[in-house]
C-alpha cells in the first residue's frame, strides 16, 4: 500500500430526490433518525459513530432522482491532506453540517463524487445496540444446549434501527477504469472477485474492502459490477441492523406500510450477510443487512464464478440477473 491514501471507513451516501418530504417519511420507516436539515438537504443518521449515514438533497424543479456519490473518513490528517491534493479536488468546510469538519470532493471516472472527510469527532453511541428484542442479552436456545431457561423472547414492533452504512455499489461499462481509479489512489482491495461463468479470465464484479492491515473490517464497503449497457448507475446502498429479529421485524414494518419489496429476506454468499432489499419512494434500491463477514489482511482473495447470489432466500429477481 506504499503511497496510497488510507481511508478508515465508509461514512455516507448522497442521493437527490424529487420529494424530500416523502423520502423523510420513508427514512423513518426504514430506521433512520434525523441528524439535521441544512440548506435544503436532509441528513439521516444511524446510532453508530458517524454523524450522518445518508444525505438526501432536493432535486431541482423538473429533475428526477439522481445518485451523487459517497463519503469516506480519512485515516489521518496526512491522508486527508494528500486526498485534497489529488487532481480536481475541491476542499470545503463542513462546519455547518452535523459533526462539522472538512471535506475534500473528488470526481471518479463515472462523474460521481467521492468525499474524503476529516476533523469530525465520532459521535456518542448507546451502551447497547438497538435491537427489536426487548432484552438483547436473552440467550438463544439450540437444539441440544438450552441456554435460555425461564426467559422469554419478546420483540417490539417498529422500524429496524440503522447502525451504519455498510456498502454501496455501481454497475458500469467502465469496470476496469473504475476499479483502477479507486485501488490506485486509495487502500481499496478486493475480498472477492467474480468472473464470467463461461470464461474465468473475464472479471465481472469486485467486492472491495478498505485494507487496514490486521484490523478487521467489513467484507466489502464498495461493489463494482461490469454492466452490459452504456453508462454507470448506482445499484444499491446497504445499512446495517443489529440482528435477524430486528431485520425481520423491520421487514414486517415496511410490508405493513405497503413499501415495495425488491428481494428478501435471504442470506448472501459473498459477505454472508442476511439481506433485505426494498425500493425507496424514488425507486432507488436500499438494503437492510445483518450478520456480515469481517476480514483482514490474512484473508485470502476468493475468485468465483458469478451467479451464486444467495445461500437461501426467495428467487433471484431480474434486477440481479434472475428470471423472476
Amino acid at each position: 500500500m506504499a503511497g496510497k491514501i488510507i481511508l478508515d471507513h465508509l461514512a455516507y451516501v448522497i442521493y437527490e430526490h424529487p420529494d424530500l418530504q416523502i423520502l423523510k417519511e420513508f427514512a423513518y420507516d426504514f430506521g433512520f433518525d434525523i441528524a439535521g436539515e441544512v440548506d435544503g438537504s436532509l441528513y439521516l443518521k444511524g446510532y453508530g459513530i458517524d454523524h450522518y449515514s445518508y444525505i438526501a438533497t432536493q432535486a431541482p424543479a423538473g429533475k428526477q432522482k439522481r445518485f451523487i456519490g459517497a463519503g469516506f473518513v480519512a485515516n489521518s490528517a496526512e491522508d486527508f491532506a494528500r486526498a485534497s491534493e489529488l487532481e480536481g479536488a475541491k476542499v470545503k468546510s463542513a462546519e455547518s453540517l452535523p459533526g462539522s469538519g472538512q471535506i475534500a470532493i473528488l470526481n471518479d471516472p463515472n462523474g460521481y463524487q467521492m468525499h474524503v472527510i476529516w476533523g469530525q469527532e465520532p459521535k456518542d453511541v448507546p451502551m447497547q445496540p438497538k435491537s427489536a428484542s426487548i432484552d438483547i442479552n436473552t440467550p438463544v436456545n439450540g437444539a441440544v444446549e438450552k441456554k435460555r431457561k425461564g426467559q422469554f423472547v419478546r420483540l417490539t414492533s417498529g422500524p429496524a434501527k440503522i447502525h451504519k452504512l455498510g456498502h454501496f455499489g455501481y454497475i458500469t461499462d467502465h469496470y476496469r477504469d473504475t476499479c483502477a481509479w479507486y485501488t490506485d489512489r486509495f487502500n481499496f482491495t478486493p475480498t472477492d472477485i467474480l468472473y464470467a461463468p463461461e470464461d474465468a479470465s473475464v472479471d465481472v464484479s469486485a467486492f472491495f474492502r478498505l485494507d487496514l492491515g490486521k484490523k478487521y473490517v467489513d467484507h466489502h464497503c464498495f461493489l463494482v459490477t461490469k454492466g452490459e449497457s452504456a453508462g454507470t448507475k448506482v445499484h444499491h446502498s446497504s445499512f446495517e441492523v443489529e440482528d435477524l429479529d430486528t431485520q425481520f421485524m423491520g421487514h414486517k414494518w415496511l410490508e405493513a406500510k405497503a413499501y415495495r419489496l425488491v428481494w428478501g429476506i435471504g442470506r448472501h454468499v459473498h459477505g454472508s450477510q442476511v439481506f433485505d432489499y426494498w425500493y425507496d419512494p424514488s425507486g432507488f434500491i436500499i438494503e437492510h443487512y445483518a450478520d456480515g463477514d469481517v476480514v483482514n489482511e490474512d484473508t485470502e482473495l476468493t475468485r468465483a464464478a458469478a451467479g451464486n447470489m444467495a445461500v437461501w432466500g426467495p428467487p433471484v429477481p431480474a434486477i440481479w440477473g434472475g428470471s423472476h
